[in-house]
């Protein structure tokens, strides 16, 4: 779809003349590489990925103007192009001219309601009292990878509230065998670059790649093949919602390898935002000690000092400065 985002010239900045900006972007820090060229060249720059063009915006601003879907389409390219695998026409990989993709979004959406999140608040606590119970059983002079635990976090609240499966993450060492698999799929598909003789020079890591999409492929159909077996049962999981909600416009039903590809999509793109910013938040709030004060007060006051008490949603709703 045509749109025009700049009036003026699209800044590019310098690169080879065989590889473009490919060495440009450090593989190491990319959306740190990606922020300082926005610092030099402006919101919106041009560059050139051996021959094909990137255009790369940053600003809140310019964010909601490519997000006007009157004017503009999701398209997907380079390493989420390469995530289809296990991602395949899924809400996160799927263009908008995937037919499935807007049957999904209209089945979906009545899912991430304000009375939906309610169903899956116990869940949510469930997966939280994990993490407190491992915290509290440290001993004072242990080191806690914050990081590490809050994608155990995410995954395992995805996991039991998106599917009822639990990856049981804080009664094991390891990470299950699935999100093994899902992070060594994510670290190849954004290592890879798409230039010439890369499929020969890593051979063994595609070969690695299609075998650990098999192994979640093969895991998923599993727990979708159960769940028709029982009829349900999910507690009105996103699960269920897919098996049994049809679109609206269409009257048809998803799929279920679009069922699977929704669901290893849930683990993709909703494990490590959310992870990422709890960890942030809580390395912000113990160096701000201030904040954490009035967090601290906002809490006891809305939730009550009764540490054994969990929270209910009414009360989740009247917390203002937490959320902010």
């Amino acid at each position: 779809m045509a749109t025009s985002l700049a009036l003026e010239p699209i800044p590019r900045p310098p690169g080879n003349p065989l590889i473009g900006n490919v060495l440009t972007v450090d593989a190491n820090r990319q959306i740190q590489s990606l922020m300082e060229l926005a610092e030099e060249y402006g919101t919106i720059y041009q560059l050139d990925m051996m021959g094909t063009p990137i255009v790369i915006v940053s600003g809140a601003d310019m964010a909601a103007e490519i997000c006007d879907e009157k004017r503009c389409d999701k398209t997907v390219r380079g390493p989420l192009k390469r995530l289809r695998s296990i991602a395949g026409d899924g809400l996160f990989t799927g263009d908008t001219d995937d037919p499935n993709w807007a049957k999904a979004h209209n089945i979906l959406l009545p899912s991430f309601s304000q009375k939906a999140m309610g169903s899956y608040l116990p869940s949510m606590i469930d997966i939280a009292n994990q993490l407190v119970l491992k915290w509290e059983r440290m001993n004072s002079d242990d080191v806690i990878d914050v990081p590490k635990d809050m994608i155990r976090l995410t995954l395992d609240t995805i996991g039991v509230c998106g599917f009822g499966y639990r990856f049981n993450s804080f009664y094991r060492e390891d990470f299950h065998p699935f999100i093994e698999a899902l992070n060594r799929t994510l670290d190849t598909t954004q290592k890879m670059r798409g230039i010439p003789g890369e499929k020969l020079m890593k051979r063994q890591q595609i070969e690695n790649l299609a075998k650990d999409a098999r192994y979640m492929n093969n895991l998923v159909d599993e727990i979708i093949a159960e769940r028709r077996h029982t009829g349900g049962s999910g507690g009105d999981d996103l699960l269920d919602f897919m098996l049994s909600g049809r679109d609206a416009v269409t009257g048809e039903r998803l799929s279920d390898e679009n069922i699977r590809y929704q669901i290893n999509t849930f683990l993709i793109a909703g494990h490590e935002t959310t992870s990422g910013l709890l960890s942030f938040a809580i390395y912000f709030l113990l160096n701000n000690r201030d904040v954490l004060k009035r967090a601290y007060a906002e809490v006891d006051e809305v939730l009550g000092r009764n540490i054994d008490a969990a929270p209910m949603l009414s009360q989740i709703g009247r917390l203002s400065y937490l959320p902010a």
